[in-house]
């Protein structure tokens, strides 16, 4: 995310947690449980939801942030929290099904909640230095063929979504790629561009401004369809790699055992607000689909992310503790 888009978000987002109008008024407040950091885009959003259905809902909601240990703290809390429909998970890719994957000794499990809504998704992009000579992606698994040694990705860290989604592209493509971790999107920006790495599979917002300057070059998404942001820029399924079509996402969970009128009610008041044009287009303009619909959206989203990253970790052997 540029800067620039980053403090208009956080512009937009200020002033939570915002009281409910009316006969709510008197009732409790819903919490929103946040597994990083404020300022970061999954923060940002949920602070603009919540916004928006404290208002529908006529209910105040909090937003509490409780980063640390690779999603795991948060999340655990709101397995554990009580099942009133009042404490609501903001989760996402790696706190769910990739911890669960990888992770044996995880305090938590899919089945611990009971899935409200999801709220959007976002590709992995194939971005480059623009020294290299592929000029799309056939030309780039051409070159990688080609090349002596194995081309460099960077990724934050094993087992990030970035770190699988290279090891998904390697074993499609029939290349081989080596992974570099970093701490954050900075040094690796840097680095692709200085050319110590030649390939980057994070969000395309990640370098977008480098790729508009020409100093990289975007080749590929993961989404099945062309982003509204990147138009000319095509998918690795048009390339004829059906199996990379995945991404990341963010959505609510409440703990199983939720009665389902109260996750019915949350369902109701997410849709309509990922509906809203304003949150529809600050997504837009990150080069992520905001998505409105029923809790079994998000089931279906996890089923499949439990096969899909579920194959290239077992293959890979890859564990955490």
């Amino acid at each position: 995310m540029s800067a620039m888009s980053r403090r208009a978000l956080l512009t937009a987002a200020s002033g939570l947690a915002l009281p409910g109008l009316g006969r709510a008024q008197g009732a409790r407040s819903i919490r929103f449980v946040v597994p990083f950091a404020a300022g970061g885009l999954t923060d940002i959003v949920a602070r603009l939801v919540a916004q928006h259905m404290a208002q529908t809902l006529e209910q105040t909601i909090v937003v509490e942030n409780r980063p640390g240990g690779n999603a795991i703290i948060a999340t655990e809390a709101v397995a554990r929290a009580p099942k009133d429909g009042l404490t609501v998970l903001v989760g996402g890719t790696a706190g769910l099904p990739l911890n669960v994957l990888m992770r044996p000794t995880l305090p938590y499990r899919l089945e611990d909640f009971a899935p409200v809504a999801l709220l959007f998704d976002g590709p992995l992009s194939l971005t480059i230095n623009a020294a290299l000579p592929a000029r799309d992606i056939a030309g780039f698994v051409a070159h990688a063929k080609a090349s002596a040694n194995p081309l460099r990705y960077a990724t934050n860290g094993t087992g990030s979504v970035g770190h699988l989604f290279g090891q998904l592209m390697a074993q499609a493509m029939g290349i081989r790629l080596v992974d570099v971790a970093y701490r954050g999107n900075g040094p690796s920006t840097a680095d692709l561009l200085a050319g110590v790495i030649e390939i980057s599979v994070e969000a395309p917002t990640t370098t977008l401004e480098h790729v508009r300057a020409g100093k990289l070059r975007l080749l590929g998404l993961s989404f099945p369809e062309r982003a509204a942001l990147l138009p000319e820029v095509p998918t690795f399924k048009e390339a004829g790699y059906p199996e990379l079509v995945t991404g990341f996402w963010t959505a609510l969970l409440c703990p199983a055992g939720t009665p389902p009128e109260q996750v019915a009610r949350l369902n109701a008041a997410a849709s309509k607000a990922m509906e809203s044009a304003p949150i529809r287009e600050r997504l837009l303009g990150e080069a992520l689909r905001p998505i409105s619909g029923p809790p079994d959206l998000l089931h279906r989203q996890m089923a499949q992310d439990m096969a899909q990253w579920g194959r290239i970790i077992r293959e890979k052997n890859i564990t955490l503790e």
